[in-house]
């Protein structure tokens, strides 16, 4: 027999238990307050693009002020090239970027008066007359000034053979094959962050990821080289000296030349070369990032019930179940494991020419839920239907206004939008209040910037269509090394509407999820935001000016342009950071740490590591 002492405190303990998981939920509902974006925010109240380093005012003149230096590109700067490239990371370094056609012109601007000597000649080998001496010897004379050089591409190998002067200035000692096809390709540890990536396949599967120029002329170095890539031969006996080479450097004590042997300068991936070669060349390098990894998920939630018959067939759900209980749990468990933050680019409609109508309970439900997870709710821009951008948003206006008046987007996804279908969107109610532009992977312009003077722009790195290549790893290696920026897309779209197998939910999931787990583990230490969040380090990214000084153990980090907290990455050779004031320090891997300048002064103090680091005579830190 239960005695009332022992049944009160029975019933008491039941009563507290109930209160605690029923007073959180009922707590977790009040406060809750997903009606508003808690990521809006006036524009006013931002940092606008005004002070940005590099851009034009009306009259075409270059923002410049604070620049920490000069970059010649030796070629033609056209969309989607090595010169486009070169200019952009002068941009994010805060370069002056001076590009010239040929060689005689760069020769002819450095005669004239007050004629500033460029820290490094980026060359383009298609802009360089190799019918004559002279280049070459133009090139040498500027090595021996202590001006490094980078061939970010070689001539014909004929060219090669044929001209000795070149040779030594490359630190080619022979040329062994006019062409050889290698296995795969060995990135070492020491030029990029990330560690050593091997691309070479094992199986069928890695088979589908190779998309690396695996042909290319063979050359034996001579003294003086440091390799940063080569190639793995067909031969197995060879030492790995002599494997052929495809990122070298050669020192001239003076200053350096670095050859790149393949396309690798074409792209973003030349962002993270030619960070990684300035770091190379100095004692140390402190550098400007934007701190952000993001997870955008396009076309998620979508509202509507849309191609119920396929989803039918393929889930035994409606498109709306196929959301909540299939892909949902799934997002979420990636988001959870993941080091990424989590924005969702909301379709009210899919398809506008359908009768079905979006759900204004849902808009709450998936609200609430992203809410909780501390998630941004974005709106998408795609459309699987011929509907115009301004009626596709006057009826998401509507929308919005009926079931969550008080809810103003901050984050819009573009996908491939042209820019006169950009520009109407940007007028439109719906999006009155967006202070960032999520572009697709492949559209042009950088990878971050300003849209206009309120609005900035931030690209894709890399979409779960298609397989994760080789060249995709590269690429994105690259582009965390210079940038500590990651966006990775998810589209919804393929799983609603689906054209092949591939875009079942299971398999998209599956590889997505292994891939993110994968090869963005090395970058761990950035942090995860949303696009929203990920905007407002992009405007002190742009914005910020900087310098930087060494006193024996001690350097001071001058940041200015900005008064929010600037990021920047600090690579050593044979040291570490033993104490930080005006901000923290966080190892990333191996020499490398991430900077957060809380003040606008830092100072930060290094110790010897125990890691031993030969450093030629010769190379200083400007």
């Amino acid at each position: 027999m239960v005695s009332r002492r022992t049944f009160a405190a029975i019933t008491m303990l039941m009563a507290i238990i109930l209160f605690l998981f029923q007073g959180l939920n009922l707590a977790k509902e009040k406060l809750n307050h997903y009606e508003k974006n808690a990521y809006a925010a006036e524009k006013e109240d931002l940092e606008d693009g005004s002070g940005a380093f590099g851009t034009e005012d009306a009259s075409g003149e270059k923002n410049i002020t604070g620049s920490r230096g000069t970059i010649v590109y030796i070629g033609e700067a056209e969309e989607h090239s090595v010169g486009a490239v070169v200019c952009e990371w002068c941009r994010y370094m805060k370069y002056e970027a001076a590009v010239y056609p040929s060689m005689r012109k760069y020769e002819q601007a450095m005669e004239k008066k007050g004629a500033k000597q460029p820290e490094m000649i980026v060359v383009n080998s298609e802009s360089i007359d190799w019918t004559a001496l002279k280049d070459v010897i133009d090139l040498q004379d500027s090595v021996d000034e202590g001006i490094h050089v980078v061939f970010a591409n070689l001539p014909e190998v004929s060219v090669i053979r044929k001209n000795q002067k070149l040779r030594e200035l490359l630190g080619i000692a022979e040329v062994k094959e006019d062409s050889t096809t290698v296995t795969g390709l060995d990135l070492y540890d020491n030029l990029m962050l990330g560690g050593e990536n091997i691309y070479r396949a094992e199986n069928k599967e890695e088979e589908n990821r190779q998309d690396l120029k695996l042909t290319f002329p063979w050359f034996k170095l001579g003294d003086g080289t440091k390799t940063y890539m080569k190639g793995f031969p067909e031969d197995q006996t060879l030492k790995t000296q002599d494997y052929p080479v495809v990122i070298w450097r050669k020192n001239f004590g003076t200053a350096s030349v670095f050859a790149v042997n393949g396309d690798y300068m074409g792209d973003e991936t030349g962002l993270g070369l030619l960070t990684g070669m300035v770091y190379e060349t100095r004692n140390y390098l402190i550098y400007p990032v934007v701190n952000a990894q993001n997870l955008v998920v396009q076309n998620f939630p979508s509202l509507a019930e849309e191609n119920t018959d396929k989803m039918q067939e393929i889930y035994g759900n409606g498109t709306k179940g196929v959301n909540r209980d299939i892909v949902w749990p799934s997002i979420a468990a990636i988001y959870r494991k993941n080091h990424f933050g989590l924005t969702c680019m909301v379709a009210p409609k899919l398809d506008y020419d359908a009768p079905a109508e979006a759900d204004g309970e849902l808009l709450h439900y998936y609200a609430k839920l992203l809410n909780e997870e501390k998630g941004e709710m974005g709106l998408s821009g795609f459309t699987e239907s011929e509907t115009s951008v301004k009626e596709k948003l006057d009826e998401d206006q509507s929308f919005m206004q009926k079931n969550l008046s008080d809810f103003y987007f901050s984050s819009f996804f573009s996908g491939n939008l042209s820019e006169q279908e950009m520009e109407t969107a940007l007028q439109q109610s719906a999006l009155g209040s967006v202070r960032t532009v999520v572009k697709s992977k492949d559209t042009a312009g950088d990878l971050v910037s300003y849209l206009d003077a309120q609005t900035t722009q931030q690209k894709i790195v890399t979409e779960d269509t298609g397989r994760f290549t080789y060249r995709s790893w590269m690429k994105m290696k690259s582009i965390e090394s210079a940038l500590g920026y990651a966006s990775v897309e998810l589209d919804l779209s393929r799983v609603i509407y689906p054209k092949t197998e591939e875009d079942r939910w299971e398999k998209i999931v599956k590889e997505f999820a292994s891939n993110l787990g994968t090869y963005w583990q090395p970058f761990s230490g950035f942090d995860g935001t949303t696009v929203s969040t990920c905007d407002s380090r992009i405007r002190t990214f742009l914005n910020l000016r900087y310098e930087d000084e060494r006193e024996g153990d001690t350097i001071t980090l001058k940041t200015t342009g900005t008064e929010k907290t600037a990021y920047y990455v600090i690579r050593t050779h044979n040291e570490s950071v033993e104490k930080v004031t005006g901000g923290t320090a966080e190892k990333l891997e191996d020499s490398a740490w991430l900077i957060r300048a809380e003040k606008s002064e830092v100072t930060i103090t290094l110790r010897a590591s125990d890691r031993r680091y030969y450093y030629e005579e010769g190379v200083k830190n400007e």
